[in-house]
């Protein structure tokens, strides 16, 4: 079997090679190129998946957040709501001319006409 090397084998200088020549350098730039757009694109493609994936987190946070904070001002719009009905309740309670009667002879030790109020230590209004 005959061997031959590069140095033995001369190219023909045809129109044919040279243009076959010109199309491989077109197709290799091309191929460069088009390397270069999908290197460019990946990385744009890869910072804007980042922007968006990090909006969401922060937006995934701050809605947690405002939930917990519903929850807070719920439970406290509950017990207002509960604090405005005693307060209701007592208003119309004080308006009743027995109940401050009441209130007066407990708290300040006042007395109708005849009346005598003790004091015990076992009472139950201490």
């Amino acid at each position: 079997m005959v061997q031959f090397s590069k140095e033995n084998i001369t190219e023909l200088n045809t129109g044919y090679v040279k243009e076959h020549h010109l199309q491989q350098k077109i197709d290799a730039k091309r191929k460069r190129g088009l390397y270069r757009r999908l290197a460019a694109f990946l990385v744009i493609f890869s910072v804007l998946a980042f922007a968006m994936l990090s909006t969401i987190t922060s937006q995934m946070s701050t809605l947690a957040e405002k939930g917990k904070q519903e929850k807070q001002m719920k439970s406290k719009l509950a017990q207002t709501k509960e604090k405005k009905a005693q307060l209701k309740e007592e208003a119309h309670k004080l308006k009743d001319v027995d109940y401050i009667g009441e209130i007066a002879r407990r708290d300040l030790f006042m007395s109708k006409k005849g009346e005598i109020v003790f004091k015990t230590h076992g009472s139950s209004s201490d």
